[in-house]
């Protein structure tokens, strides 16, 4: 009996690993969309289950019958039956792609198993197979039942979806502030299913000064952070996902003694750059008077240094919280409780893993196979317990065989990232909640150095911050981009360099790497003025050194080096 279990849960096994890879021998075979669920692809193509396995729809069948491979027959087929070719469907319509190529078209890809109409409609015959309805509703969060529980619901005003592929919008709001809550459940109100890709909450700092009325409740561009003091995530929604539910000893405090504002943040996703769309979704809070015994927060780990060749079957990226950065960043034991992996569609395998004196110590998560479209979160019946100095290694995978160019960190879902996201108790007096890796530097090693420099450069990069618009003013007064070094942007930047911790060393360059990452342009032209001086100023150091008989022969060498590289610099900029 143990053995037919063990070759049984083996076969399962096998279904469920075995089945990706026939996506790498079909052109596009990665980037097939449902048919009538937008933001979702179809993984297993050639079956009627859109995550594979189970019984096969026609292009399965046909696709058996040619051998499991991409044949000229089953590119000229239409299997599915709506009037165009599979290879049509699926990018290759000359039938000549062969697998490690790139098909002749990556867009306008259709599925070739379900038959669908010019208009998008699933033509009559498949109706009653394929599932267009999005779960919706929490089931079984008993949060929800208990008679003390009260909950507020926070939409958007009906709102113009811009013609860009990707939005980030935001919009600040009130959280209930007549005593102490604890936030126990959240679930989406999703208006416009064509372009909402992800929402997240973010609690504003009850330390800082409050967003003024007249702010508030007004839809804004944001990029990826609502605003220089809401960025402490408490929730966060993604497509295929019904919201979240905390069952047990802990809860987000809001109230007197917690987060008395937030923000919503919307990811909006408009690849067809359509310009008639709206959107007014927003989520319902579900919050208690009944406190638990702890308060909550979340973290997130990882990488943000990626750039992912094209053509890949498997490309690794690894994100370490050091442990002096977390010692840094968890001042006490936490206890994690909840764990969520975060990549878009070229993730196939992700995991967390926790080392304590350099030895493995345990698992957070583990997703062998990734779907973007089908977020794992993972909960823990008891705790786990992460300690000061622990290393936490984010380890992410990625395949790039529909791509024919390097694939970065980005916002877009045809951008990259490498998150994991992590809910704990207690806080505990935690800073900025982030040990993610930029390059080969814990982001929270910065992040605790800008609080003892005194520079916050998240703030920083954002002009509504009163202290970056004094400094930006500066500069791009003095400054011209592109052009000669003034004189008077070379007296600006001296007494910036030399005074205002964001512009130093690390962080600068940090501020520099994101504002591209990010696509900030209001910081980019900020970099750009700056950097028209920065090569004759250095030139200017070595010339200063020169002079200076007591420079040393070793010095001597790295300062004309260093001549070398600022004059080519300066040339180019020229």
């Amino acid at each position: 009996m143990r053995i037919g279990t063990l070759l049984k849960t083996l076969f399962c096994v096998g279904i469920a690993t075995a089945y990706p890879n026939f996506k790498d021998i079909l052109p596009n075979g990665n980037e097939v969309p449902h048919p009538c669920k937008a933001n979702y692809v179809w993984h297993g193509v050639g079956h009627n289950n859109p995550l594979g396995g189970g019984s096969r729809n026609q292009f399965g069948l046909d696709f058996k019958t040619a051998g499991l491979s991409w044949t000229p027959e089953l590119c000229r087929k239409d299997s599915d039956g709506d009037g165009r070719t599979n290879g049509e469907e699926l990018g290759d319509p000359e039938c000549v792609w062969k697998t490690g190529s790139f098909p002749s078209r990556l867009s306008d890809i259709t599925h070739p198993g379900v038959c669908t109409l010019s208009d998008g409609s699933i033509c009559d015959a498949d109706k009653g197979g394929v599932d267009c309805q999005v779960e919706d509703g929490l089931k079984n969060c008993n949060v929800l039942k208990e008679p003390e529980t009260l909950n507020t619901t926070i939409r958007f005003p009906e709102t113009a979806v811009p013609a860009e592929e990707t939005t980030y919008s935001c919009m600040i709001f009130n959280l209930p502030s007549d005593k102490d809550y604890h936030l126990m459940a959240y679930e989406p109100n999703i208006d416009n299913e064509m372009v909402m890709h992800h929402i997240i909450i973010y609690g504003c700092d009850p330390n800082e000064d409050p967003v003024p009325d007249e702010q508030l409740n007004t839809v804004t561009k944001c990029g990826m952070s609502a605003g220089s003091n809401c960025n402490q995530m408490i929730g966060l929604w993604g497509v295929g996902r019904p919201g979240y539910c905390i069952d047990g000893p802990m809860g987000f405090r809001i109230g007197q003694g917690g987060f008395k504002q937030a923000a919503l943040e919307f990811h909006w996703n408009n690849p067809q750059l359509k310009s008639n769309l709206k959107d007014s979704s927003g989520v319902t809070l579900y919050y208690t008077p009944k406190l638990r015994a702890n308060d909550a927060g979340i973290m997130s780990t990882g990488q943000m240094n990626l750039e992912i060749p094209p053509g890949q079957q498997s490309y690794t990226v690894v994100g370490k919280c050091h442990s002096e950065c977390s010692r840094k960043l968890i001042q006490a034991p936490i206890n994690i409780f909840w764990a969520k992996n975060h990549m878009h569609y070229l993730g196939h395998e992700m995991n967390i893993k926790v080392y304590r004196d350099g030895v493995y110590y345990t698992e957070l998560t583990n997703e062998v196979i990734y779907n973007y479209d089908s977020p794992v979160e993972k909960t823990y019946s008891t705790a786990v317990q992460v300690l000061p100095g622990d290393e936490i290694v984010t380890t992410c995978k990625f395949k790039s065989l529909s791509r024919p160019k390097t694939t970065f960190f980005g916002d877009a879902t045809s951008d990259e990232m490498c998150f994991g996201f992590l809910a704990f108790y207690p806080v505990a007096n935690m800073p900025f909640s982030t040990c993610t890796a930029w390059k080969d530097i814990p982001i929270c090693n910065l992040w605790i150095q800008k609080e003892h420099n005194d520079c916050k450069w998240v703030d920083f990069m954002f002009r509504n911050v009163n202290e970056t618009k004094r400094v930006r003013d500066e500069v791009m007064a003095n400054c011209k981009p592109f052009g000669n070094c003034l004189s008077e942007c070379k007296a600006t930047l001296q007494i910036l360099f030399a005074e205002h911790p964001c512009m130093k060393g690390d962080v600068y360059e940090l501020i520099k790497d994101q504002s591209l990452k990010l696509d900030n342009k209001e910081m980019q032209a900020f970099i750009v003025a700056v950097d028209s001086c920065k090569a004759e100023m250095a030139a200017d150091v070595y010339l200063r050194n020169l002079t200076n008989d007591n420079t040393s022969g070793a010095d001597r060498l790295g300062g004309i080096s260093l001549l070398l590289v600022s004059l080519i610099m300066y040339m180019m900029i020229k």
